[in-house]
């Protein structure tokens, strides 16, 4: 199947410490996890019609090893497969030495953006 390759350097804004998500001057969970649905609504772009948009739906993802500032990190998002339902994405991180960093699927909508906004205004 083919994949998407999207690159990021861990800076220390994208750190642990830094988000509040921990102590350590690591990637953390949720930057790395905002990448990966980054990269999942990019790839879900492309196959979507143009009208159209995609919002986050589920997301399951493991952290599995550790980057440390200056880490270089490939996302690399599988084309997603129509569930029925949802588009979802296989996505998986690397660090330059080809190690596994995370791992998981993220799940997103195909909906018609004037119609889901007007669905979130606040009724009054």
């Amino acid at each position: 199947m083919p994949v998407s390759k999207f690159q990021h350097t861990v800076t220390p804004a994208d750190t642990a410490a830094s988000v509040g998500s921990g102590d350590l001057e690591v990637l953390s969970t949720p930057r790395l996890m905002t990448w990966c649905e980054q990269a999942s609504y990019q790839v879900c772009r492309v196959v979507i019609e143009p009208d159209r948009t995609t919002v986050g739906t589920l997301v399951t993802f493991e952290h599995v090893r550790g980057s440390a500032v200056g880490a270089e990190l490939t996302i690399e998002c599988a084309k997603p497969i129509n569930d029925g339902r949802r588009l979802v994405c296989a996505v998986t991180v690397k660090d330059h030495d080809g190690d596994e960093v995370g791992r998981g699927e993220f799940a997103r909508s195909v909906v018609d953006p004037d119609r889901f906004m007007a669905k979130c205004q606040p009724q009054g």
